[in-house]
């Protein structure tokens, strides 16, 4: 490998600085926020877990895709490709007692090893919310609504596409068909290979009227479907299970819209993850962006997966880099002024960081500078767009007081330091003012 290769990270994988990790840590700062905000609690899980944890119930395009590998001892371990499972596997360790419902966030790194493209990473970052315990459709609601919080405090515009697995999965279970072949089915159909998906049921049933209902489930609206469903034989109560979560279905798309989000029901929607159970969705933009933003939905039973009892579950994941592409910095983030610390030569260190503790003022960061003249000093703040310099020269330390230089205006002020409060005035005086692009 040259030199030239090693300054380059693994292809898919980037480097985050200047703006964009400014904009970056910005937006993990409001999800947090935005979700602490609506009563989720914050989970840590591992980036590395067993192989075997993801390989039960993620899917089958994501299990190929994972990054897999051996460690030492010859244990199988993959770093995770999304955290979910990670979230189930921590609640049935640590979480089972606790009152429920239990509301988690989380803001997490994922990895897959995918054609790296506009919009798709191989290392990724996910915010999440994830409520167990709740079998009703307000959990379903209060996660979505809290991501669509989120959105909305960084004005991106969004609608959800709604779909529900539990028509399809609820059918096949009836007529037999394993869970392994219901897993491909509805993988080729989020993948819109919906011929392909038909011939497999052909193949697995030799059943037409299985094929035919299929084909018409995947072109009808919500309101169509259930009679789609009635002429359909054979169901025994499966009838009223699909009637069930039709129902919650319609009644998430109603809730939405009516608190001023635009849903509408997709049939073919069945999302990548095969754990999901029943209603489903994926946040949508028109920025520019043919991919969702982030889906979630409910994978009621997971616990089960893994040896726990059944668990009701709802979830959601938003793809935070994906969101970045559609955010204008200079917009989101927000003003902030600067204020150099100018030590200079003969003054003692210990008098800037003295100043430096004391100015505690939000939206004003501190960057303490020993300058070897004052015109260096100058010439820094003007790089870096300092809002004001502070000077501590051998004159201003002897007399115990600063000079403070406006790079906006020009105006400089002397300040003893027994009155500390006038120039933290000073300062916040000067965070309203804009420094210029081109200073000095």
């Amino acid at each position: 490998m040259s030199e030239e290769d090693v300054l380059n990270p693994p292809r898919g994988m980037r480097d985050l600085t200047g703006v964009d990790a400014e904009l970056h840590e910005y937006m993990v700062e409001l999800f947090k926020e935005t979700a602490r905000r609506n009563g989720f609690k914050p989970i840590i899980t591992p980036t590395v877990e067993y192989f075997r944890l993801f390989e039960k119930k993620s899917g089958e395009e994501i299990k190929r895709s994972m990054y897999v590998f051996q460690d030492k001892a010859g244990r199988t371990l993959a770093l995770r490709p999304e955290v979910t499972a990670s979230v189930v596997r921590a609640y049935l360790k640590e979480m089972r007692s606790q009152p429920k419902p239990i509301r988690l966030y989380y803001v997490a790194q994922c990895f897959r090893y995918e054609e790296p493209q506009k919009a798709r990473y191989r290392e990724f970052w996910q915010g999440g919310l994830e409520i167990i315990g709740d079998p009703d459709i307000n959990a379903d609601v209060s996660a979505a609504f809290t991501a669509s919080n989120f959105l909305e405090e960084l004005g991106v515009k969004h609608y959800y596409v709604v779909g529900n697995v539990a028509t399809y999965r609820v059918i096949m279970d009836r007529i037999g068909i394993p869970e392994e072949t219901q897993d491909l089915v509805l993988h080729l159909i989020d993948k819109d290979r919906v011929g392909e998906a038909l011939q497999v049921l052909r193949d697995k049933t030799s059943r037409e009227d299985v094929v035919e209902l299929f084909r018409r489930l995947l072109n009808s609206g919500i309101d169509e479907a259930l009679s789609v469903i009635m002429d359909f034989k054979g169901l025994g109560e499966g009838y009223s299970i699909i009637e069930s979560e039709l129902a919650k279905t319609r009644e998430f798309i109603e809730l939405l819209n009516q608190v001023g989000f635009n849903a509408a029901y997709e049939p073919k929607l069945v999302r990548g993850l095969a754990y999901y159970t029943g209603l489903i969705f994926e946040y949508k933009t028109s920025g520019g962006l043919s991919v969702s933003i982030g889906g979630g939905g409910r994978y009621d039973g997971l616990t089960r997966v893994y040896g726990g009892e059944y668990e009701y579950s709802t979830g959601l994941a938003l793809g935070l880099d994906r969101i970045m592409l559609l955010l204008d910095p200079g917009k989101i983030l927000p003003s902030k002024t600067t204020v150099l610390i100018s030590i200079l030569e003969g003054v003692p260190l210990k008098a800037g960081y003295e100043l430096v503790r004391r100015i505690r003022v939000k939206g004003v960061e501190v960057i303490p500078y020993r300058a070897r003249s004052l015109s260096k000093a100058l010439s820094l703040a003007n790089k870096i767009n300092a809002g004001l310099v502070v000077i501590i020269g051998r004159r201003e330390y002897e007399s115990g007081s600063i000079t403070v230089k406006n790079m906006i205006t020009g105006e400089q002020k002397y300040i003893g330091l027994n009155d500390i409060n006038a120039f933290l005035d000073y300062i916040k005086g000067a965070g309203t003012q804009q420094p210029q692009d081109d200073a000095g």
